[in-house]
């Protein structure tokens, strides 16, 4: 039985956006002085991400901006399983971290992407939903400020997929950003606050 978002996974896009590449041309990267050939450039998303299909009943957990509200929370393509999320809780609680603060290290999620990751939502798939599921990869934020470059900020997270404890595999549901996708694949379960300073800024 095909999932629910089938047609989303089989676009080549959502790979992409998995990968976490550029898909804005003018910043590809030039390969060839004749500019035939271009790259995209990564940033964040996962390493080598593999399709893993979710299953109804199954509950999933998301972490998003209070302000927004829940439902445009829930139609974010970027979730965790139960035993992720277990990960980073235990990772907050044992390095005395603000929950949000391990998410943008595990996860790595710079401030600069515009997540305050004040809000956790839980859901559960209606149906087959298929995702990619890997490991996050490094990710750099920049953002300038009101005053152009003399206050530009910059966050750098290096994933550390070498040590155990930081290890942590995330999901990317293709389709979810769709309107009233999230409302018709997902049931919401709940929410909560995520208190606590998770705002990293290197420069």
């Amino acid at each position: 039985m095909p999932a629910l978002n089938e047609s989303d996974f089989a676009d080549p896009t959502s790979r992409r956006m998995a990968l976490g590449l550029e898909r804005n041309p003018s910043k590809f990267l030039w390969l060839d002085p004749k500019g035939n050939q271009t790259l995209a450039l990564q940033n964040g998303g996962m390493i080598n991400p593999v399709r893993f299909d979710l299953h109804p009943g199954e509950t999933i957990y998301r972490f998003g901006t209070q302000a927004d509200g829940p439902q445009r929370v829930m139609g974010g393509g970027w979730w965790v399983q139960r035993r992720e999320l277990d990960h980073l809780i235990r990772f907050s609680e044992v390095h005395g971290v603000a929950l949000s603060r391990a998410v943008r290290v595990l996860c790595c999620v710079p401030p600069e992407w515009g997540s305050a990751l004040d809000l956790l939502i839980a859901a559960r798939p209606q149906g087959v939903l298929a995702t990619y599921r890997g490991l996050a990869n490094s990710a750099v934020g920049m953002q300038e400020g009101t005053r152009g470059a003399v206050d530009r900020t910059r966050t750098d997270i290096a994933a550390r997929n070498d040590i155990s404890a930081w290890r942590l595999n995330q999901l990317y549901i293709p389709g979810l950003y769709k309107p009233g996708a999230a409302q018709q694949w997902l049931s919401f379960e709940g929410k909560w606050p995520v208190t606590g300073p998770g705002w990293i800024y290197t420069r």
